[in-house]
């Protein structure tokens, strides 16, 4: 029976496949993934642009039949806006759509405290805000109904996960909608406007965003994504879980049921007399005596026989694990025990079997639990609740000790906790008589010790992983660093023309520049952003100025920009003469974009291979971008399930060519290439692997994941099918 483990757990449990799963983004896919969004988005702003007249119209006129001035004044503040301002607002709305989409595809959670995401702590302005959202929402995803669905099976398959949630989506109408009230928002913009121009924004698209939706799937397909999708089929059966094997299998139990069916075994069991001990009924010699008294003198060392005789158990102090039960059930003490307690004995037995089999736990820990045979045999005995109840003290004393098993390397630390266990044990057994308490004290003690080795260990496993971690973060920025620069550049100069000279100095040398700060920082660098705000005023500052307010712009801004370059040209050590020539063509350029209606001067002549001549090959971006060779695609099976479902604080075996394991703990998972860093036992030595790598590790056997469930409620799961077994043989 699987048992619903504890929020706090670190317990890695096989059966919950369907947890999600991080998206595991290469380069490969940032690059689809920047396709797909930049159909969207460049398709809904241009439909916008082009119906922008239609939409002033439709202002104008809604203005006209307004009774309310307030409302009128909306209106014609929206038309105001669309008439004067169109590029700058959806120019807005893009660059806030590409933010949000960059967010979800480097698993950036998104800002706590956002407009919309408590209800209870909006104002009125804002509920309705809300409201506009889930309504252009809902109407723009019915109209796409059919394309979104082959959309999101594509967008989860390509991010390799199982489902998709139609609002997680970052191609889905809620994010691209809460995008355009963000960019219509960055224009300080009255809210009431915002509501008018955002209902305007999803009334245009909500008849053109489906045809976009098909061109993103078109463009999906073409790059081998889901080619023969079933639209509208669902890849999960419902009111099944996976079990250990991948297949798919009833839901667990209710907690309980196992323990109660039990002990109807138990009574059946004895009243047909398949016990495994017990003769139902005690010969003369042994008239008067109870199986809890001689348990009592067992527990103590020898129990006198009647005659003068002894009866010893095997030394329950001995290295070698052994069922000191099975020993009992072949003893004359057995004479004593009624057919109930025979079979009681017999499942209590079988439980140490169960315990004394797993191979999750050591040796040393299994002698632990070995010394505790009588104590939980009578304890057992004495509450029944013992075969019922998940959270009896007896059984949670026993996982307690289970679940330590991870926090005892063969060192001195981990000798002086086995020793810690030793003398809980020792003080059950020596106050143990009748009293379940002294079970409940041992497991609140022993739980107690597994939460403060896990927060001691943590701490020390968070302290020495930062600098594997940076050096894992900065690898895997190095291998998306042309991707996103690449990025970057295009968009920069996608809606501005410039002159071939600027274009090749942003994408040949500017390039190298932000590559290296995207490397060492990340995109959230201060560096990498002020150089990217650079490359924009470039841009920016070589179109023409037609306005004495722009002209005058370009003046103040200029001697800062033209600073900020020359520093830029510095760090990646661009050879002079290129230097001398940019910067000379990039006055010629200034001059040309202030010069109203003349010709403009000519930019100097430099041919391709005085380029190429002088430029030297740019080490420095090279080395930052090297990546090693991208893993072959995984097999997606039920190995692959239970490596992606790991998270923090899980443990995994792994076995060596050699015989040896050794445990080790995830203490970090990247978010981008799905690159795990494991510790050992003390937190001191770390090594990383690969999500696909440790896949193939558990496909191979040579790593198994540590399922540090309940050993008890396991245990009792596999007695349930041996007694129904055994009495379907009676």
């Amino acid at each position: 029976m699987e048992r619903e483990m504890p929020e706090n757990s670190v317990v890695v449990n096989l059966n919950q496949f369907e947890r999600t799963r991080r998206a595991q983004v290469s380069a490969e896919t940032l690059s689809i993934l920047h396709g797909c969004r930049d159909l969207l988005i460049e398709g809904a702003t241009r439909v916008l642009t082009r119906q922008s007249e239609a939409m002033e119209n439709t202002l104008l006129a809604m203005a006209d039949r307004s009774p309310l001035l307030e409302t009128r004044n909306s209106y014609y503040s929206a038309q105001g806006i669309l008439n004067t301002r169109t590029n700058e607002l959806l120019s807005a709305c893009k660059d806030a759509y590409c933010q949000t989409f960059n967010d979800f595809s480097h698993n950036r959670e998104k800002p706590a405290g956002g407009e919309l995401l408590e209800l209870s702590l909006l104002d009125d302005q804002d509920f309705e805000i809300t409201l506009v959202i889930d309504k252009a929402t809902s109407r723009l995803r019915y109209n796409c109904a059919e394309e979104l669905v082959a959309l999101d099976a594509r967008i989860a398959h390509l991010l390799g996960r199982s489902d998709l949630s139609e609002n997680d989506s970052p191609l889905g109408p809620r994010v691209l909608c809460e995008a355009l009230l963000d960019g219509i928002s960055r224009m300080q913009i009255e809210q009431n406007v915002r509501i008018v121009l955002l209902n305007q924004f999803d009334l245009v698209l909500t008849t053109e965003l489906a045809h976009i939706y098909q061109s993103i799937n078109r463009f999906l397909i073409d790059r081998g994504i889901l080619t023969d999708l079933k639209v509208g089929a669902k890849s999960r059966a419902q009111g099944t879980t996976p079990n250990s094997a991948g297949t798919a299998g009833p839901a667990p139990a209710m907690q309980g049921q196992t323990g109660g069916d039990m002990f109807k075994l138990f009574e059946q069991l004895a009243h047909s007399g398949s016990t495994a001990g017990g003769t139902g009924g005690a010969p003369a010699g042994l008239a008067g005596f109870s199986l809890l008294d001689s348990l009592g003198q067992l527990q103590s060392g020898a129990m006198m026989l009647p005659g003068g005789g002894r009866f010893v158990l095997p030394l329950l102090e001995a290295a070698t694990i052994q069922n000191v039960l099975r020993s009992l059930q072949q003893s004359p003490v057995m004479q004593s025990a009624s057919p109930l307690d025979a079979v009681l004995v017999d499942a209590v037995a079988m439980l140490f079997d169960v315990v004394f089999e797993d191979a999750a736990i050591p040796d040393h820990l299994k002698t632990q639990i070995a010394r505790l045979q009588i104590p939980v045999l009578k304890a057992a005995m004495l509450d029944r609740n013992f075969f019922s109840q998940s959270n009896h003290p007896v059984r949670r004393m026993l996982d307690a000790i289970a679940t330590l098993a991870v926090h005892l390397p063969d060192n001195e630390a981990g000798n002086a906790r086995l020793e810690a266990i030793s003398q809980v044990v020792s003080r059950v057994l020596d106050s143990f008589e009748k009293d379940i308490t002294v079970f409940d004290s041992a497991a609140v003690e022993l739980e107690a010790m597994g939460s403060q080795l896990e927060e001691t260990l943590e701490e020390i496993v968070d302290a020495s992983l930062q600098q594997d971690i940076a050096q894992i973060r900065q690898s895997e920025r190095a291998e998306l660093a042309p991707v996103i620069v690449h990025d970057f550049i295009n968009r920069a100069l996608k809606e501005q023309p410039v002159v071939d000279a600027l274009r090749e100095f942003l994408r040949r040398d500017w390039a190298q520049l932000l590559t290296l700060d995207y490397v060492n920082e990340g995109e959230q660098g201060a560096h990498f952003n002020s150089h990217v705000e650079t490359m924009r005023e470039l841009v920016w500052s070589v179109q023409p100025k037609a306005d004495m307010d722009a002209r005058l712009m370009l003046v103040r801004i200029l001697p800062g920009l033209l600073k900020r370059l020359r520093e830029g040209v510095a760090e990646i050590d661009l050879p002079q003469k290129l230097s001398d020539r940019f910067f000379a063509t990039l006055v010629i350029l200034h001059a040309n974009a202030v010069r109203p209606n003349a010709q403009p001067v000519p930019l100097p002549d430099i041919t391709p291979e005085e380029i190429e001549e002088l430029t030297p090959a740019p080490a420095a971006a090279e080395a930052a971008m090297s990546a090693p060779e991208p893993e072959a695609p995984g097999v997606d099976d039920e190995f692959a399930l239970r490596a992606r479902a790991l998270s923090k604080g899980d443990w995994v075996e792994f076995h060596y060519d050699d015989g040896t394991f050794r445990w080790a703990r995830l203490g970090w998972a990247s978010t981008i290439k799905n690159t795990y860093l494991f510790s050992d036992q003390d937190g001191m030595n770390s090594f990383s692997i690969s999500q696909l790598r440790l896949a193939d590790k558990l496909r191979r056997g040579e790593a198994v994941l540590v399922e540090r469930k309940s050993i008890t409620e396991s245990a009792f799961g596999k007695l349930m099918n041996l007694f129904r077994q055994k009495l379907g043989h009676a």
